[in-house]
């Protein structure tokens, strides 16, 4: 019977040939993404420089806002701070900003209003917005279009000037 040796060198050469393979992909697609980030950030610059707008909203209205981009969804207080950062609203200027947003965030749960507060799973409050939490007839007056409230006033405007 004939003897077949092995070469014990073969399978690691392989495998590094194959990672290198993966790596040169790997570095294509870095490569590709820094140059699409800079010229993200190209463009961004002069936006970005600019010291912009003050939010014409308060924080209630603004936290109002976040809630309601995602009806459903509970927010903890530092989720709604990491969001009016996204915003480019700054509230690092408060001595315990979290105690504010924990604050204001209460006062907009009132019954029947669409808020509501919980607890997440690890126990912090989280405040969410859903239609669920409407009472029915705000309900019915949300679903409105702008054009039909319009309509709706005038209508009553008329009734007025008939009597």
């Amino acid at each position: 019977m004939p003897y077949v040796q092995i070469n014990p060198y073969k399978s690691s050469y392989l495998a590094a040939q194959q990672e290198l393979e993966q790596r040169k992909a790997e570095l294509s697609f870095l490569t590709q993404r820094i140059t699409q980030l800079e010229e993200t950030i190209r463009t961004l610059a002069p936006l970005a420089n600019d010291d912009g707008v003050a939010p014409t909203a308060g924080l209630p209205d603004l936290c109002r806002q976040i809630l309601m981009s995602q009806p459903g969804v509970g927010f903890t207080a530092g989720d709604v701070m990491q969001r009016l950062g996204y915003m480019g609203v700054d509230i690092s200027g408060y001595s315990n900003p979290l105690a504010v947003l924990h604050t204001t965030l209460t006062r907009l749960i009132k019954r029947g209003n669409g808020f509501a507060k919980g607890v997440t799973t690890d126990g912090q409050p989280a405040y969410s917005y859903d239609k669920a939490f409407l009472a029915p007839d705000t309900t019915a007056r949300i679903e409105k279009t702008a054009g039909q409230q319009i309509r709706d006033l005038h209508e009553i405007l008329e009734r007025h000037r008939r009597k």
